[in-house]
């Protein structure tokens, strides 16, 4: 395995070194860029492991050598951070990157002194907790493999200078057990989208996720366009199959919305307000990582419930296993199981429509009692919909930045294929 070492400059605090290993060094970033380019020609994309946490269902991303050290994937972080266990070089408060840092203060979070001189203070925050803790912007590695979208490439690409926030152990709460810190994936510029993808390396700037079912089998994200080759079968090119709609930006959040106009089952439409999902009256609909099941507000939730009810055929109930309120007995055929699940639809507001399979729509909490995996989200929910993991799993969504949209696909074992399927084995 080679390693392509890339260092950035930080104003005041960190020097520029450009070289990379098996006797290739550059005295210069113009030799350096260009080798890289060179590399990047045939291998377009960046790539690493996702995994998902048994015991809270949530998602992690590796960004370090060490396997056992995770990040959790967020799509609505301001910035990237991890616990320090020792004095990290911090980032000058008048680094241009200090002042994006410092836009996104959590309005939860009491305004950080400044305890660290010159040093850029920021507050960052646990999504799960809403905790925060006042500490400051520095700089880490982090690493990354090539790939021309099928298996690892024998180069990996190591980010020296990312700019990541030090943040206390007690900030860890909640957090998957192997996570040392969160991993942003939003909007912002000091996003791993954005430090992953450097001009000189000609990566688009899109990332894609496909987030496995299974804490047995590893998912998978891509930085760059395709393409996605998730195998068996054989030569499945995931990116292929993708159905886009427009991302929305909402000015108070850094997270990604998607225009939803209703929802139908069994395509006919459930009866809610003609506004209820929008964003300007609504909190509109919203995609996460930091939380399991799709939360409805309860004015959407309760008569979606209610509906569902009246399409479910024949199925008797089963006892409540919270959080999922509507649960039902599954000891029964499969015939008789494909006739009575109905078929789940968020209809778009550019006319296309996101099918949410058995898989995604059903979780089997035993043998014998399946729940419907939605959460009942209350009258003051922030959002009208916020989509969790289990909606997400086992299917493709690429977050194109460059042209605002989400491409999604139907769920990838409708082609025989999942999201644990990417062979990360090292292939020249």
């Amino acid at each position: 395995m080679k390693t392509l070492k890339v260092q950035v400059k930080m104003k005041r605090t960190m020097k520029s070194l450009y070289k990379a290993k098996k006797g290739k060094n550059f005295k210069g970033k113009k030799n350096f860029n260009q080798y890289v380019q060179e590399k990047a020609f045939s291998d377009k994309e960046e790539v690493t492991s996702l995994h998902k946490d048994p015991n809270t269902s949530l998602h992690t991303v590796t960004l370090t050598l060490n396997p056992s050290e995770q990040y959790l994937v967020d799509l609505d972080a301001p910035f990237i951070w991890n616990r320090c266990d020792f004095p990290q070089p911090m980032v000058s408060f008048d680094d241009p990157e200090c002042s994006t840092a410092r836009n996104y203060i959590s309005p939860l979070c009491p305004e950080a002194n400044n305890t660290y001189g010159y040093s850029c203070y920021i507050t960052p925050v646990n999504p799960i907790t809403g905790s925060c803790a006042p500490s400051y912007l520095s700089g880490n590695v982090l690493t990354v493999y090539w790939t021309a979208g099928r298996s690892l490439s024998t180069y990996r690409i190591q980010y020296f200078n990312r700019y990541v926030s030090c943040a206390p152990s007690s900030l860890l709460q909640s957090l998957p057990a192997q996570a040392i810190g969160v991993a942003s994936l939003s909007w912002s510029t000091l996003s791993l989208l954005y430090q992953f993808t450097p001009f000189f390396l000609d990566v688009a700037k899109k990332f894609s996720i496909c987030l496995s079912s299974s804490s047995d089998d590893q998912g998978v994200i891509f930085f760059g366009d395709g393409p996605y080759y998730i195998e068996p079968p054989a030569n499945f090119d995931a990116s292929s199959v993708l159905s886009y709609t427009p991302l929305i930006k909402n000015p108070t959040t850094l997270g990604y919305f998607i225009n939803v106009t209703g929802i139908s089952i069994d395509q006919q439409a459930i009866s809610v307000p003609a506004n209820a999902f929008a964003l300007d009256f609504n909190g509109g609909v919203k995609l996460s990582t930091t939380v399991p099941y799709t939360t409805l507000r309860r004015d959407i939730y309760s008569v979606f419930i209610s509906e569902f009810k009246k399409a479910l055929k024949g199925i008797p109930r089963g006892k409540r296993m919270s959080p999922l309120d509507f649960c039902f007995k599954t000891n029964i055929t499969q015939e008789k199981k494909d006739e009575s699940i109905p078929q789940i639809d968020l209809v778009l507001g550019d006319g296309g429509h996101w099918t949410i399979h058995e898989s995604n729509l059903l979780k089997q909490v035993n043998d014998d009692v399946a729940c419907l995996a939605f959460v009942d989200g209350g009258d003051s929910a922030e959002h009208a919909v916020v989509i969790g993991t289990y909606q997400m799993e086992n299917i493709m969504l690429q977050f194109d930045l460059v042209q605002s949209r989400l491409g999604f696909s139907s769920s990838l074992s409708s082609f025989g294929s999942s999201c644990g399927n990417f062979d990360f084995t090292v292939r020249p």
